[in-house]
């Protein structure tokens, strides 16, 4: 049989229900702009019935659950698509700054460089006996191999600053890593009475999104609360367990660095990290292939015009009768020519009469019949196995590099598209609109104000019973 206080129980409850209810409102509206936060709110159940001669009478209300609003679809889309457009960003970003490092068209270009280095040469087989002209071969020759030096030196500034951008994002990686293994035990402890931490789990959510971002990841959470985390098949987080990362520079030759994987307690390599996607992958993509590929191009430029060069002015003789040198020399003789180890020779720096410009000794006057073969030389088809010229070898590997910097930031608009929809379609679900909380707060308010009037009419009910019934006769 219920009891005399049985409504005033009722009333209590309700009251508490929606006291509470207005708590996570409240909440909600104060984390509206926190990033990361997802709403949350109140499911409320009817509590236990009691059992009564003419059946179930209900007992009130009561918490079952404070819920968070999320979709784990959406979320795992955006982490999918998350990686991509990282990977993107970074593609875009490097080709951006190997367009600003080639710099063309422009007069200070090495396409135009390249233009004064053969006109050079073709101004001297007009006027073969001029010092002038004599000495503007030599500068111009200079110039072209300076702006080879420049270009190597700036594409492996480029490749070091990939690198220590690459060391930048793994030290992050390890340091969310590590968060998330925190609040992995954070969210086990808060969780054991079967209560959700709900912003814990938002601030482990966001860890893994920004997390996806750098690398893919593949996250599973347990049946303790714990979410794991593994990257490229290997586990990055195992609940409060992480197996860090460790990047090696090489500063001789930055292609050469290391990403392994370091068990933490014993600081022993447990092998290399895979990396399928991401802003580290982008970063090691453009570095290993996208930059390398163009410093080999130029390399390989830079030693066909001084090979070809060299050739012929061997084959001529200065005005001193002697014959040629070679024009061009190596700055390291037991490397390759390539666009980092080019020089004009010092000899002919030093003294312009070496130039080779006759074909003939003793040397005839006006005879510039080996300077036109040199900067005919602009014409012959060396580059590409045979087919093609040094002025088109350069245009086409720059057309190249035009074109796939365009296609990369086609790519990062149309991932940052369809990042933007899907965040959109999670703010959707899961942001705080403060127009639904605005009429939440009114409906509880109201529901509240009503649950305290019930407990106005219960307690007059009990003060008639108690007060007024039996004085009659008194």
């Amino acid at each position: 049989m219920r009891s005399t206080f049985f409504g005033l129980n009722i009333g209590v409850k309700a009251l508490q229900a929606q006291q509470r209810a207005l708590d996570v409102t409240s909440h909600n509206i104060a984390n509206a702009n926190t990033e990361g936060y997802t709403r949350q709110d109140v499911v409320m159940e009817t509590s236990t019935p009691i059992k009564e001669f003419a059946g179930y009478v209900g007992t009130g209300v009561e918490i079952g659950e404070f819920r968070r609003i999320r979709d784990q679809f959406i979320d795992f889309q955006l982490r999918t698509e998350n990686k991509k457009l990282g990977e993107w960003e970074v593609k875009s970003d490097i080709m951006s700054k190997l367009e600003v490092i080639f710099n063309e068209p422009s007069e200070s270009g090495l396409g135009t460089v390249l233009d004064d280095y053969w006109n050079a040469w073709q101004e001297l087989s007009k006027n073969p006996e001029s010092t002038a002209v004599r000495i503007t071969v030599v500068q111009r020759g200079i110039t072209l191999a300076e702006t080879f030096n420049h270009i190597n030196t700036q594409l492996t500034d480029l490749q070091k600053d990939i690198n220590r951008t690459i060391a930048g994002k793994v030290d992050g990686i390890n340091s969310m890593a590590k968060q998330i293994s925190k609040l992995n035990m954070h969210i086990v402890k808060a969780e054991a009475d079967g209560s959700k931490a709900n912003d814990l789990r938002d601030k482990r959510d966001l860890l893994v999104e920004q997390l996806s971002k750098m690398v893919e990841v593949d996250t599973i959470e347990d049946s303790t609360g714990s979410v794991n985390v593994t990257v490229g098949g290997r586990s990055l987080v195992y609940r409060d367990y992480v197996l860090e990362m460790k990047f090696t520079d090489n500063e001789v030759d930055p292609t050469a660095a290391t990403l392994e994987w370091i068990e933490p307690y014993t600081n022993e390599s447990q092998g290399e990290v895979n990396i399928k996607s991401g802003e580290l992958k982008g970063y090691l993509n453009t570095r290993d292939e996208t930059v390398t590929e163009m410093m080999d191009s130029m390399s390989e430029l830079a030693e066909s015009i001084a090979l070809e060069t060299n050739a012929v002015h061997n084959s001529g003789y200065g005005l001193d009768d002697n014959p040629g040198v070679d024009f061009f020399v190596k700055i390291e003789d037991t490397e390759p020519f390539g666009s980092g180890n080019i020089m004009v020779n010092p000899v002919l720096v030093g003294d312009e009469t070496l130039v080779a410009a006759g074909k003939v000794t003793p040397v005839l006057q006006g005879d510039g019949s080996n300077a036109l073969e040199i900067a005919q030389l602009r014409y012959k088809l060396v580059m590409g196995g045979g087919t093609t010229t040094f002025d088109d070898y350069y245009s086409s590997t720059v057309a190249q590099l035009g074109i796939e910097a365009q296609e990369a930031q086609r790519m990062l608009e149309n991932q940052e598209l369809l990042t933007n929809q899907l965040m959109n379609k999670q703010e959707a679900v899961s942001g705080v609109s403060l127009d639904e909380e605005m009429t939440n707060m009114i409906k509880f308010q109201h529901a509240y104000s009503a649950a305290a009037r019930l407990i106005n009419v219960m307690d007059e009910m009990l003060e008639t019973i108690v007060n007024r019934l039996g004085i009659v006769g008194r």
